[in-house]
This record gives structure tokens, sequence and C-alpha cells, in this order.
């Protein structure tokens, strides 16, 4: 009798496992992983503008009163998604990436980037559209937000002018640092 019970166990434990959670969304943020060691090279001479590798301009490093340090992270030219502006701001605690800003091409490219981390990260937790009368623009600015388990991602149609957006990558850790920090 004592047979059965063991191949049962060992059925129950051949099974493969289903949860009702979705598989942990992807952290890695055009190849920088957030809450992974910060291993991105310097950028040599002449690579800074137009680099075919990611690297940081080791002149351009700022130390944030919170304890972290700012890196601009040159991408590649090849395969940018084309809301991309410029390069990334990633802020780094104690060597490990705790944000990742994104520039984007403002209301031009909102649709785009809203797109791609909705396929990214599945539909926004909120959203909402604004005019920016103030900018002059006949378009709405877009907002989203991602609430995941480790981290949130924040989409910001424009950010002052209609020209620039952002995206922002953050751990739930950094964001209760900085705001410890701001309560001081």
């Amino acid at each position: 009798m004592s047979l059965p019970r063991n191949i049962l166990l060992v059925g129950c434990l051949l099974m493969p496992v289903t949860t009702l959670s979705a598989a942990a969304p992807d952290k890695m943020v055009l190849g920088v992983e957030l809450g992974a060691r910060f291993l991105v090279p310097t950028c040599r001479a002449g690579e800074i503008s137009f680099s075919s590798r990611l690297c940081f301009n080791g002149d351009l490093i700022n130390h944030k009163a919170w304890g972290a340090d700012e890196y601009y992270v040159s991408l590649p030219s090849a395969g940018t998604p084309p809301y991309v502006r410029g390069e990334l701001r990633v802020s780094v605690v104690d060597g490990i990436v705790e944000s990742i800003q994104i520039g984007t091409w403002g209301i031009q490219a909102q649709g785009g980037a809203l797109a791609a981390l909705t396929k990214q990260y599945g539909e926004p937790t909120r959203t909402r559209q604004q005019m920016q009368n103030a900018l002059r623009s006949r378009f709405p600015t877009q907002f989203a937000e991602w609430d995941l388990k480790d981290f949130s991602v924040k989409l910001d149609g424009s950010t002052g002018s209609i020209d620039w957006g952002r995206i922002e990558v953050t751990t739930h850790r950094y964001r209760k640092l900085v705001k410890d920090y701001e309560q001081r």
C-alpha cells in the first residue's frame, strides 16, 4: 500500500507548477537592467555622441545628495527605438541600477512610446491626458503609469516643452530613498 502513495507523491512532484500570477516583467531597459549591478563601460574618445555600444560619459557623473550616482549612458546609434531622444540617465546606489530615465521626442513620439511600454509591461495602471495650453500644443499630452511588483514605470508625453518627454523606470526602494531625502 505504500508503493501507490510513493508513486502518487513522485507524480505530483513531476507535474508542472502553474500559478495565477504572470511572469515578472522584463527589467531590461535599452540594454541596462534595473536592479542589477551597473556594468556599463566608460566611453572612449569620440564615442559619446556616436556610439556603437552602450557606454557612459566618465566626465558627467552627478553625485546626488541622497547617495545615488547618476551616469549619462550613450546608446548605440543602431537599434534605438525612434521615440528615444538623447542618452539614458542611470541612477546607481551602491553599484546597483535603481532608476533609468529615457528622454523622448515629446508629443510627436508619445504614441510610439506608450505602445512600446504597453507591449512590454501590459496595460497601464493609470492614464490621463492634458492639454498643454501654455505650450501652444493642439494635441493633448499623454501620461501613463505602471505599478509593478518591484518597480514602476512612468511616461510623461511632454515635460516643459512639446519637443521633450520622459520615461522613468524606477525601483520602489529608490523612490522611497528620494522621498525620504526630500522630506528632511
